[in-house]
């Protein structure tokens, strides 16, 4: 061997269609499941996949996805385009380096949103399709001994994963502090999970669990399992459930939920704007909240922070109190935009609120004054639930989505996590307003961004009216607007879905009977 041949190392052995080197044989398994299973063993592997559409590489260096292409693609846009294929095999072959590193994402991040991405497809919903391993492998069946071992396989080496990461750690986590039984940590809320990705259940169990505050105790592959399951386990606080499944799609599953087992569920799927019709309609069969699945460019730390504390605040929901909506009947009432007024009305919104919408008299007042609603949705999804309000209700409703001036007339609806510069101007009765750049904040930092720059203007002329919320304000804030002026109007208890913000006034309220009142969302005109 040449001495340049000993710097750089034996050359590496040429690959070929026909003669792979490397482990070939057949077996029924999701592709998701085995580039998840290499990452976990940290593994050195190309995978070869072949399908009708096409051929894929995928580099797999220390446990990490590092490079794909097909013929066209490469980057994360192949390594997508490959775990879109619905059919094929794949072969396993030795590990060569590749000059091209056109992968950064974590094999977390990749598969979460190529499940995402899945779901998307049109006639999604059927189950994952299956990739035998080498020519003439069997199709795809239902083999439940092999996928036991396969998900014992991944227990094991996550077990393996999580003792090595518990070696590195230093203090006590919230999980031990648990189990040690510390009397301070409440009983986590028992979740049961329901996706036909048996991939995203394991992420979404790891997920929720990471922090210690969330127990798992099943998951279901489709809304058959999922009853099925309620029927001998009805000890659940709460239901993750996808829209689109074999066997038993989600609307039908939140039907019988609903009826048999009355329990929170939790909408999670793979939203994109022009979806929202779909999400009202399993809101309307009493499902507390949504959210979406996370996107490859999402941060994957911040976006588990916030379905952690979604999932612990819809488990807190009273499903008793749902109440069906129903579309009021007869021409919808005509509204004059800037029509001035100073009486001032914030409408607030959270967890469980959606349907509380549709049940204000949004026409009436906003004829008599300016309304203006604060909900906890993101900015993707507010125009298109202003929309939706607007034909549903014949309300004009408005998204604040930008820097404008508002005034009587028209309702306006606006993202309650975001933050924004307020003026409220008298001689035209109207407030402007300045967005800040985007980046949400939580519920309650954008609630009192809000609230204490128009308790201090527009005082003697605000009340506040308090929709469905797993979250509260300080008392002291709550003292703080009430000393200030502000009315505070609530909805009885037991038409709202979650009521932690209602039970924080009213356990203030005596101190401030003129200024805590009463009202459903069908008479809140004659209150206000």
């Amino acid at each position: 061997m040449s001495g340049e041949e000993r710097k750089q190392g034996p050359k590496p052995t040429q690959q070929t269609e026909t003669t792979p080197q490397g482990f070939t044989g057949t077996v029924s398994l999701e592709l998701t499941d085995l580039i998840q299973m290499l990452c976990l063993s940290r593994s050195d592997l190309i995978i070869r996949v072949k399908s009708h559409n096409g051929t894929g590489i995928i580099y797999v260096k220390e446990g990490q996805v590092y490079h794909a292409h097909t013929e066209s693609l490469q980057g994360e846009s192949a390594f997508f385009e490959i775990l879109r294929w619905k059919d094929g095999h794949f072969e396993m072959i030795p590990f060569q380096e590749s000059e091209v590193k056109s992968v950064s994402k974590s094999w977390e991040h990749l598969l979460i949103e190529a499940m995402r991405q899945r779901d998307e497809l049109p006639g999604a919903g059927g189950g994952s399709a299956g990739f035998p391993d080498g020519p003439g492998g069997a199709t795809r069946q239902e083999d439940d001994d092999l996928e036991f071992r396969i998900d014992n396989m991944f227990d094991e080496l996550e077990q393996v994963a999580k003792q090595v990461m518990e070696e590195e750690e230093r203090g006590t986590s919230t999980k031990a502090r648990r189990a040690a039984g510390d009397p301070g940590t409440a009983r986590p809320p028992k979740v049961l999970i329901v996706d036909d990705s048996p991939f995203f259940s394991r992420q979404l169990k790891k997920l929720l669990e990471e922090e210690g505050s969330i127990e798992v105790v099943g998951t279901a592959k489709n809304g058959r399992e999922c009853v099925d399951f309620l029927a001998t386990e009805p000890a659940v606080d709460l239901i993750t459930l996808d829209v689109e499944m074999p066997v038993m799609p989600g609307d039908t599953a939140l039907k019988h939920i609903m009826i048999r087992h009355p329990i929170p569920v939790l909408i999670l799927s793979a939203f994109e704007a022009g979806s929202l019709n779909k999400v009202f309609e399993f809101l309307q069969l009493g499902a507390v909240d949504f959210a979406a699945k996370p996107r490859v460019k999402e941060d994957l730390a911040a976006y588990s922070k916030k379905l952690r504390e979604l999932v612990k605040g819809t488990a807190r929901a009273h499903v008793s109190h749902f109440r069906r909506w129903r579309r009021r009947q007869g021409p919808a009432v005509q509204t004059e935009a800037g029509m001035p007024s100073d009486r001032l009305l914030i409408v607030l919104g959270a967890e469980g609120a959606y349907m509380d919408w549709f049940r204000l008299p949004l026409s009436r007042l906003a004829r008599n004054g300016t309304i203006i609603g604060l909900q906890k949705i993101s900015d993707a999804l507010l125009a298109e639930f202003c929309k939706l309000i607007d034909r549903e209700t014949g309300s004009e409703t408005v998204p604040i989505v930008d820097s404008m001036n508002i005034s009587g007339g028209r309702f306006y609806l606006g993202n309650a996590c975001r933050k924004a510069g307020l003026e409220y101007l008298p001689e035209s009765m109207s407030l402007k307003v300045q967005l800040d750049h985007p980046g949400d904040v939580d519920w309650q930092e954008g609630v009192l961004c809000w609230l204490d720059q128009l308790a201090v203007q527009a005082s003697g002329r605000m009340s506040v009216y308090f929709l469905s919320a797993a979250q509260t304000l300080p008392r002291q804030a709550i003292e703080r607007l009430l000393e200030k002026g502000l009315r505070l109007i609530l909805p009885p208890r037991d038409t709202a879905i979650c009521t932690e913000m209602l039970d924080a006034i009213q356990s203030i309220s005596s101190h401030f009977p003129e200024q805590v009142l009463w009202a459903t969302q069908e008479n809140l005109m004659e209150v206000w």
